[in-house]
């Protein structure tokens, strides 16, 4: 189809700069695995790209950070889950003596509980009960959630276009895919950018003879743009853009400024409460789902990117000298807080060695 009479180049896009900071990855691909059931894989990837972090026990450079994956076999008909398998081949903090045998790994056997629920609304808070605080990894939590908004999503979208064009995917191909990416960057001493980055692909079953672009049934893409004041997190400048295309307007479908819509956000601090207030403002629409499912993912990744910030603590420590030896960075510029997660629980190992100064400092 051609653009219409009245196309023209859509307007740039806003930007980000300064030094690159953190790079988290999360991705879910939905694939049928059987006559009954389909099958969801989740991947969570933290990429640092500045400094290092002083553990209680060891210096972690700059690098992959994390790298965990969820999978997920479940019912379409019902969103039953039916078996879940947990991998996590890169861990912030390994068992060491320093964590007195403990690691990142050790709360993620919980999961398993949540075979045979269902992901409708309710299951948000099941997963949070038994997975949320000290008591779970907040990176696979994170992860999880993202899965449990997007499966329904995937099914809806699939179910539609199977029933309106007579066909369904084959066994083992991947027919939807959503990935967000969170870039941050530090643009000055007083501000760094975010970019969060979403993208729903929905493909249709390749056709013998066809263009493979003509698989695209849906691109709905969300694109958020933030500044955040360093010292106090908060927001001084939110906008977001939206898109959808199909392999028809692929080339001149427009972006629509969704700014206005969350106007309200900006003054607000990330952390905390950044995720009750999106809810409340977006939580009601359908429709702006993935508007909402975007700027969930904003507070769990900006704790990343403090983490690559610790120049300046180092740099502060220094010019403290003596008067204040003692000095430790915040919680928060380490990339966690007090009972965000299991390694971080009040009374754990790496709690008592940050608290005691010792040596003072860990990232999870």
């Amino acid at each position: 189809m051609p653009p219409p009479k009245s196309f023209s180049p859509a307007p740039r896009l806003p930007t980000l700069e300064g030094l690159p900071l953190h790079t988290r990855s999360l991705t879910v691909a939905v694939k049928r695995l059987s006559e009954r059931l389909w099958q969801a894989r989740g991947d969570v990837i933290d990429l640092r790209k500045n400094g290092f972090v002083p553990s209680n026990h060891d210096l972690q450079p700059s690098g992959v950070i994390h790298m965990m994956s969820i999978e997920l076999d479940f019912d379409p008909d019902t969103l039953t889950i039916e078996e879940i398998r947990i991998d996590q081949p890169f861990v912030a903090v390994e068992a060491s003596k320093a964590t007195k045998g403990e690691c990142c790994r050790d709360p993620a056997p919980r999961l398993l509980d949540l075979r045979g629920e269902k992901l409708d609304p309710g299951f948000a808070k099941k997963l949070g009960i038994l997975f949320g605080g000290a008591i779970g990894c907040s990176h696979l939590l994170t992860l999880f959630q993202l899965m449990a908004s997007t499966l329904p999503r995937a099914v809806e979208l699939e179910r539609a276009r199977s029933e309106r064009e007579n066909s369904i995917p084959e066994l083992g191909a991947r027919f939807f895919r959503r990935s967000v990416f969170i870039d941050g960057h530090e643009r000055s001493a007083e501000l760094l950018d975010v970019v969060i980055q979403l993208a729903d692909t929905h493909a249709r079953p390749l056709i013998a003879g066809s263009r493979v672009t003509e698989r695209l049934a849906l691109s709905h893409e969300v694109k958020t743009f933030a500044s955040i004041d360093r010292k106090r997190f908060t927001l001084v400048r939110l906008e977001i853009r939206e898109r959808e295309r199909n392999h028809e307007d692929v080339g001149h479908a427009q972006w629509i400024d969704r700014t206005e819509l969350v106007s309200s956000l900006t003054g607000a601090r990330i952390i905390p409460g950044m995720a009750g207030r999106v809810f409340k403002l977006l939580g009601g629409e359908t429709r702006y789902r993935p508007i909402l499912d975007n700027l969930l993912m904003f507070a769990p990744a900006f704790l990343q990117v403090t983490a690559a910030l610790m120049d300046e603590y180092f740099e502060n420590r220094e010019k403290a000298g003596n008067r204040k030896a003692g000095i430790k960075p915040a919680v928060t510029d380490l990339g966690g807080n007090s009972d965000s997660c299991y390694m971080w629980r009040s009374g754990g190992p790496i709690q008592r060695a940050w608290a005691s100064g010792r040596t003072g400092e860990t990232k999870t």
